[in-house]
């Protein structure tokens, strides 16, 4: 197993070798620290932790490698948090998400936000920048605090009424008949967004628990999409995907409210009108709560 961290300030090997051995339970002597370019070290360590220097706003990159030895194994929050408060710094690691610059960042404190930081590299080696953190952290109190949605569209979720579609409309999805193909796809991809809104809301906005206005009102016009694609299919496949709409849409109204449309429209500064058609009945369901009132606290909110 191997942990990638990010560290603010200065850095005692001495002190870091102690507090992982402490931290997985076990002897100093089982922890290696050293330089990238130091060959002349305890390869055979249960714990080897190679220590690199950067610039910017991180001063060093740590790269934790356990052996198989190691029975303590924490999560990558976990040992982040713990570090950060035996050795009264900063640290951050990366998130699970596919964008390269979401982050976590923990301060001494265990407090954690999410951030946005990137690799400016430059030809003398990785400059980390920390662009934005979505809640403010008392151990760097001049970061830029922003909102961070990226990471929200790299987080996905169970689709299993789409995917029972697909399985469903496979024989069509190579269909030699003009449009047919595409038909089935553009329905199969549409369907799996607008699940996953409904998803999204079913489980509280994963993962950070909110949701971009923008984004929800992206989410409306593929429904808008789907009220359209079904029509260009041929039967039996239309009506596999009407059965498969008509459960999503069960499930979103079961979520939301009708309100005409007003907070959507207030948030984005009506920019969000409401169709007059009423055939598109899903511009005026809402969920409540807002999930755009939850973004992240800005300064002296």
């Amino acid at each position: 197993m191997t942990y990638y961290l990010l560290i603010f300030g200065e850095l005692h090997r001495d002190r870091l070798a102690a507090a992982l051995a402490a931290l997985l339970a076990l002897p100093e002597d089982a922890v290696d620290v050293g330089d990238e370019d130091d060959l002349d070290r305890n390869w055979s360590a249960p714990v080897s932790c190679t220590v690199s220097p950067r610039a910017g706003d991180f001063h060093w990159h740590l790269d934790i490698y356990l052996t198989d030895a190691v029975t303590q194994r924490p999560a990558d929050s976990v040992l982040a948090a713990r570090l950060a408060q035996q050795m009264r710094t900063v640290v951050a690691y990366p998130g699970t998400e596919a964008q390269p610059s979401a982050y976590w960042i923990v301060g001494p404190d265990g407090r954690r936000t999410r951030a946005r930081i990137t690799d400016l590299g430059w030809e003398e080696g990785p400059v980390y920048r920390i662009e934005a953190v979505e809640r403010p952290l008392a151990a760097l109190p001049d970061l830029p605090v922003a909102a961070i949605p990226e990471v929200i569209r790299e987080h996905r979720l169970p689709t299993p009424i789409t995917d029972q579609l697909q399985a469903r409309s496979e024989p069509w999805s190579t269909s030699e008949v003009p449009g047919v193909a595409d038909a089935v796809w553009r329905a199969r991809t549409r369907l799996g967004v607008w699940e996953g809104l409904v998803a999204r809301m079913a489980a509280g906005w994963p993962p950070d628990g909110w949701y971009p206005a923008t984004y929800y009102q992206e989410d409306l016009g593929y429904r808008d999409e789907l009220a359209r694609v079904g029509q260009a299919m041929p039967e039996p496949p239309r009506a596999l995907f009407a059965s498969a709409l008509e459960e999503v849409d069960r499930q979103f109204v079961a979520l939301t409210e009708d309100d005409g449309g007003a907070a959507l429209a207030t948030e984005l500064g009506g920019t969000a009108a409401v169709p007059a058609d009423p055939e598109r009945w899903w511009w005026r369901r809402i969920p409540q709560p807002l999930p755009w009132r939850d973004q992240p606290a800005r300064p002296g909110s």
